[in-house]
């Protein structure tokens, strides 16, 4: 029935709580334990500069490839396992082969894994998810698509409009509504209607 697009960070990785937890220890901030950044870009807690420092601390730190699972792997793969499962993340294409061994350690089943979305970086071409998807997709299945950033869904919305999108509920997107985009409060919206028809 599906052809399935997940996001990875901030959806089935914790990237956020990784994030924090190694620009805490590198800037030795005083976080709370339950800080959830109202901020795609945590301009709540931190200057561009800082944000851009850290950030390469963290891609170059362990931290980086041991990022805590958002959904329960085993539950994820019963529910999807019997489709074609692809990720598709928007962390720098040289950092891949980590956040791949990452799902894997995780418990995570899938086809594939790929780099793509809305933030580039330099010396990689620039490639939006839907255009990973155009290349995957199977024209029997439909595309089933979760992402954490309206961008992305809109994106994918636009290519494919008889797709069936999830915007995962964050604090940064709590202001973002479209009639034709699924809200999901956390992953068991998203399991709960995996197999059912979904009403708008």
């Amino acid at each position: 029935m599906y052809c399935c697009f997940f996001d990875v960070d901030g959806v089935l990785l914790d990237f956020e709580g990784g994030f924090i937890k190694a620009i805490k220890d590198y800037y030795q901030l005083d976080i709370p334990e339950d800080f959830q950044t109202e901020s795609f870009w945590f301009s709540d807690l931190l200057t561009k500069e800082q944000v851009h420092e850290g950030w390469y601390n963290f891609v170059h730190s362990s931290e980086f490839e041991q990022l805590r699972p958002m959904v329960d792997p085993e539950q994820f793969n019963a529910k999807f396992g019997a489709y074609p499962v692809h990720f598709i993340t928007n962390i720098p294409p040289d950092c891949l082969e980590r956040r791949k061994t990452n799902l894997l350690n995780a418990g995570f089943k899938f086809d594939s894994a790929h780099c793509a979305g809305f933030v580039n970086y330099d010396g990689y071409p620039a490639q939006t998810k839907a255009d990973v998807i155009r290349e995957l997709k199977q024209e029997e299945k439909k595309i089933m698509f979760v992402d954490d950033h309206p961008d992305n869904c809109l994106d994918v919305r636009e290519s494919f409009p008889e797709a069936e999108i999830w915007l995962m509920s964050r604090p940064f997107n709590d202001d973002f509504k479209h009639p034709e985009i699924l809200r999901a409060r956390n992953w068991d919206d998203v399991l709960g209607h995996a197999d059912t028809p979904v009403t708008r």
